[in-house]
């Protein structure tokens, strides 16, 4: 294929499958595969493919916030979550707190990511983005098609999503 491809590590939906370090280092050497979104979460295995493989020809993402700094710290691209998707601001703050070395500023506000993120998983990452759209944003529908279940966001525990949301607004 002409189109660049990305490897995309996501064990939870592939019964279990967590491709090695070994496995996407190989694959990062074909032409054609320009990076990877681990949603394994495992920061050992981001930093080992950050650290062999040079970014301008390989990138590597975390697929949680969970570890958004953590992975900047080892090398990452940046990120490809769920969680960016309602608070897009607080995110592109951590970036900007990191690359300017404001470390222990970044470090609080990874803290309440990480939370929040939780939170999100928790819920189920698609049905939790649309209740808190409908409910902090005002738009959308809490509706999920089968066989996910749709949040009830009055009786779901968002304490730290909502806190995240609030620091969001206030950006």
């Amino acid at each position: 294929s002409p189109i660049p491809a990305m490897v995309h590590n996501f064990p939870v939906v592939t019964a279990g499958l967590d491709l090695t370090w070994d496995i996407i280092h190989e694959l990062a050497q074909h032409p054609k595969i320009v990076g990877t979104k681990l949603s394994c979460g495992n920061i050992g295995k981001l930093h080992r493919l950050t650290s062999s493989d040079p970014a301008s020809k390989f990138a590597t993402f975390p697929g949680v916030s969970d570890v958004f700094l953590q992975g900047l710290v080892s090398g990452s691209a940046g990120l490809i979550g769920a969680l960016p998707n309602i608070a897009p601001k607080a995110h592109a703050e951590l970036h900007r707190l990191y690359k300017a070395g404001k470390m222990e500023e970044a470090e609080r506000l990874q803290g309440l990511l990480g939370h929040a993120d939780w939170e999100l998983t928790k819920m189920g990452s698609i049905a939790g983005i649309k209740a808190a759209c409908v409910k902090h944003f005002g738009y959308g529908t809490p509706v999920v098609w089968g066989p996910l279940d749709m949040v009830d966001f009055d009786t779901a525990s968002t304490g730290k999503l909502d806190k995240l949301i609030a620091f969001e607004k206030s950006l």
